[in-house]
């Protein structure tokens, strides 16, 4: 009989399964190691926890299965995506990996995106800048620890650091090398444009090899620690959905599966790259010579439930060990005492961030909804509910691609519940069936290492023979499916709503761990997206040079309409392409002003052009009580020179303010036509209509102000007057 290693590299430990030729399980060894949080929304682990778990499992299946070393063919590896690792001339590892859950990278992602471009990034590697992909994490290395960047001369991801380390050759295989940021997805070869544009030297990435290639072979060195014969075959391995993805017989059109690792995952094999415009779900190459894949990643599925066992269940943990028994079953079996919707208790599973679809490294987890009657129960099925609920978020942008999977794969140890299978059948709307083997990476890894040693002609022999389906199945519930409806609706409801709280609550932690951050944000942040947006596609050099000519006195200069700012291919544009063939007038407004003093509505959106620099506040509309907002409901925002920012009817705003490094501020307005002409004749004093103070626009103005002092409006700016300085 003939074997086959696969090893399966997670981030909470390391898996060595030994297979036969049929694709039975031999033996396997599970070694866990930890994860290393060195900051809040970090994460870390030391290369030495995978090589040493990689050597003493493959020892332990060896020595426990009996089988001759001489009978094991070939091994490869299927590994944790995304992972930083940075090697030095001699091949000693420099630093901790940076793993792909780490969310520290936020500003590497915009500088890439502002280097290569949103739109191009994706046309190339098919996939936005992400913080947990990698190439974000050799710039944050570059800025921010620059003698490490220095020494470093190859860069690997976790699976071919280990390969490395068992065959002494470097190497990054495709399917992992697509979510380095780096890669020309359609090509399978590094992309120049890419390297040179973030100004990564080409010499730091190693070559890239398919999956099932022959990657190298076992040395003396590893074969005398680990009981293998020297000169076994190591096969490129993949990234471990690529490789779980083989191991439940994912490789052809329209195969399709749901893992529910420490990251929930929906993967569908393509015969062709499909992308999707918005960068919300990933396109890799896939562990098939000339496939790729359409996948989404939520990053925290797994280890939400492990961080719901660690944090509420050590007791109940310590006792079914005791008792021979895993505590995940009891975990699920009280879930399941819980009314389907865990009696309105809504989980957010974004415990590092998110990636699918949401693209968001400030989001955290939320339980919403908490009352005095939940109890662990409540919140671990809201736990099973949301991980489960945040996979049909990701679905239904597949479906947007045409890629609609009737039936999915389950894999994973969420496979294993039959409770978690029926959620996912309910939630997701469709059978949920699982295969006899219960190691999809490890299965798959060893089918690519089964085609390398020659075992099988090709990847999908070794699937056909490999992979058989069982009979825990799942149907779903037409009953339960409609109630889960409701419970989507309102799940999906949460994130965006949510949205600006998560940023804010990133500058709250960034205060709490002692860093300098300033108060005022970007107008292009993603606080400032409920007030208004930077309009991108109009070339705002032309209008720049027309408000320079506008003039500057003491105080706040407002003009409506000035003949000479209108000229009319201006015009033209901020008609037809702003406005949307809305007549406008423009004018600007100039001054040295640093306090807030009033605020404005008007009920139509507004243009603002800066031609320099400038300090924006603002308010929603929602803080207006009975003609009265408090200045606690104000903002500040930093609009640059040369932005346009549009502000939504629904934002109250007033002059723009003078930034540290200006004497005054020069910003263009640009209004439709008839704006902030003469208060309308008759209008009575009472209730919203009291505060008119022109054609379509009130005021809302602080006692400090010469407005309230000039009795112009009856609405009330109430609270501290917000300064500059």
């Amino acid at each position: 009989m003939r074997y086959l290693l696969g090893v399966d590299l997670g981030t909470s430990g390391t898996k060595t399964v030994l297979f036969d030729e049929n694709g039975n399980t031999v033996a396997s060894k599970t070694i866990e190691y930890p994860l290393l949080q060195p900051k809040n929304g970090w994460a870390e682990q030391d290369p030495k926890f995978w090589y040493d778990a990689t050597i003493d499992s493959i020892k332990a299946v060896l020595a426990q299965s009996k089988v001759s070393s001489n009978d094991v063919l070939a091994l490869s590896i299927a590994g944790q995506m995304h992972g930083l690792v940075m090697l030095d001339a001699e091949g000693k590892v420099l630093r901790n990996a940076i793993l792909w859950c780490d969310s520290r990278t936020q500003k590497q992602c915009d500088e890439i995106t502002q280097k290569v471009g949103k739109k191009r990034l994706i046309e190339i590697n098919a996939n936005p800048a992400l913080t947990g992909f990698t190439a974000p994490k050799i710039l944050w290395v570059r800025e921010n620890e620059p003698d490490i960047y220095n020494k470093c001369r190859c860069i690997l991801l976790p699976k071919d650091y280990v390969r490395y380390m068992l065959t002494g050759n470097k190497a990054m295989e495709i399917s992992d090398a697509s979510g380095t940021n780096l890669l020309d997805i359609k090509n399978r070869v590094w992309s120049d444009e890419i390297l040179e544009k973030l100004e990564i030297d080409k010499d730091l990435m190693p070559k890239i090899i398919e999956s099932s290639d022959v990657a190298g072979y076992i040395t003396a060195e590893v074969a005398a620690k680990t009981g293998l014969r020297e000169g076994t075959i190591v096969a490129g391995g993949a990234g471990d959905n690529a490789a779980a993805a083989l191991g439940t017989g994912v490789c052809k059109e329209g195969d399709a599966f749901v893992t529910l690792g420490t990251s929930g995952v929906i993967f569908a094999h393509t015969n062709k790259p499909a992308i999707d415009p918005l960068g919300r779900v990933h396109t890799f190459c896939a562990a098939v010579k000339n496939g790729w894949t359409a996948m989404s990643c939520t990053l925290a599925a797994g280890l939400s439930l492990r961080w719901t066992r660690d944090e509420f269940f050590a007791f109940e943990k310590k006792e079914q060990e005791q008792k021979g028994n895993d505590v995940y079953n009891y975990m699920t079996d009280e879930a399941a005492k819980i009314p389907l919707g865990s009696d309105g208790l809504i989980y957010l599973p974004y415990l590092m961030g998110e990636r699918s679809p949401v693209l968001d490294a400030n989001a955290r987890g939320v339980f919403f909804g908490l009352s005095a009657r939940h109890t662990k129960a409540h919140m671990t099925r809201a736990v099973l509910e949301g991980i489960t609920l945040s996979q049909r978020h990701n679905l239904e942008v597949l479906d947007e691609m045409d890629v609609v999977p009737k039936t999915l794969t389950a894999c994973g140890g969420g496979a294993q519940s039959p409770f978690w299978r029926q959620l996912l059948a309910d939630i997701l709307k469709c059978k949920i069936i699982t295969t006899t083997s219960k190691e999809g990476p490890a299965l798959g890894a060893a089918i690519l290492a089964g085609v390398a040693a020659k075992v099988f002609s090709s990847v999908e022999e070794g699937c056909e023979k490999l992979v058989k389906a069982s009979d825990r199945q799942s149907e779903t519930n037409a009953k339960n499916a409609s109630l889960y409806d409701d419970v989507y609706n309102m799940y999906a409801f949460l994130y965006p709503t949510l949205r600006p709280a998560f940023s804010k609550l990133d500058t709250l932690r960034s205060r709490l761990e002692g860093e300098n951050v300033s108060t005022i944000k970007d107008v292009d942040s993603v606080e400032f997206e409920r007030y208004g947006k930077v309009i991108e596609d109009i070339d705002t050099e032309k209008l720049v040079s027309l408000i320079d000519k506008t003039p500057v006195i003491p105080g706040t200069d407002y003009k409506a309409s000035v003949d000479y700012l209108e000229e009319p291919e201006v015009m033209k544009v901020l008609r037809d392409q702003v406005f949307g063939g809305l007549e406008v007038q423009f004018g600007y407004c100039n001054g040295d002003n640093k306090a807030l003093n009033c605020l404005e509505y008007h009920r139509n959106s507004e243009l603002n052009i800066a031609a320099t620099d400038a300090v924006l506040m603002v308010a929603p509309m929602t803080a207006l009580k009975d003609g009265i907002i408090d200045t606690q409901s104000v903002e500040m925002f930093r609009v640059r020179k040369g932005q346009a920012v549009m502000f939504y009817e629904t934002t109250l705003h007033y002059a723009p303010c003078v930034t540290s490094n200006n004497t005054f501020f020069k910003v263009g307005v640009v209004l439709p036509k008839g704006t902030n002409t003469d208060k309308p004749q008759g209008v009575v004093s009472e209730g919203e209509s009291g505060c008119l103070t022109h054609n379509n626009k009130w005021l809302y103005a602080h006692q400090d102000s010469n407005e309230a002092k000039a009795g112009i409006t009856c609405g009330r700016l109430i609270g501290r007057n917000l300064k500059l300085d």
